[in-house]
């Protein structure tokens, strides 16, 4: 992995408004207060949120499922790396430990975010990703945080 890295949390899931439609966004955070959003179907957003409040569904979910085959193969989640933006699309690596092996798997950060959360795995970005992508504390003056939008 060339290039500095950085950690970031996530600050959340929200929707922010675009035509035709709010659109979710899940915004990352590094220790520095800079933000960068990524862009993320609804049901990676829903994901992401029940992962933030520690929420267990009555039935596995899609990465609920992913973490117990994980489990089960003795597998562990080292880190993720969100690692390229390119044409407005960002691009993540899933590092993965297995048998004292470790291997990268290629997954949409969308993905990679809600199964980091739910095995408290680190998040990287890339330094030159994030200083590319970082907005503005105004910028974010219009979203809504998801919670408010699906329990109202």
């Amino acid at each position: 992995m060339n290039g500095t890295t950085i950690q970031v949390t996530i600050k959340g899931v929200y929707l922010i408004e675009k035509t035709p439609g709010p659109v979710p966004i899940v915004l990352l955070e590094d220790e520095s207060k800079r933000m960068m959003p990524i862009y993320i179907g609804i049901s990676e957003a829903i994901s992401i949120n029940s992962a933030l409040k520690h929420e267990i569904p009555p039935r596995p979910m899609t990465h609920d499922l992913f973490i117990s085959l994980l489990s089960r193969l003795g597998s562990t989640i080292d880190d993720i790396l969100i690692d390229e933006l390119n044409e407005g699309v960002y691009y993540a690596r899933m590092s993965v430990a297995m048998d004292g092996k470790r291997f990268e798997l290629d997954a949409r950060p969308s993905d990679c975010i809600a199964i980091a959360l739910r095995c408290s795995a680190p998040i990287h970005i890339r330094e030159s990703v994030l200083s590319e992508a970082v907005i503005s504390k105004e910028e974010l003056q219009n979203v809504i945080p998801l919670e408010s939008y699906i329990s109202g």
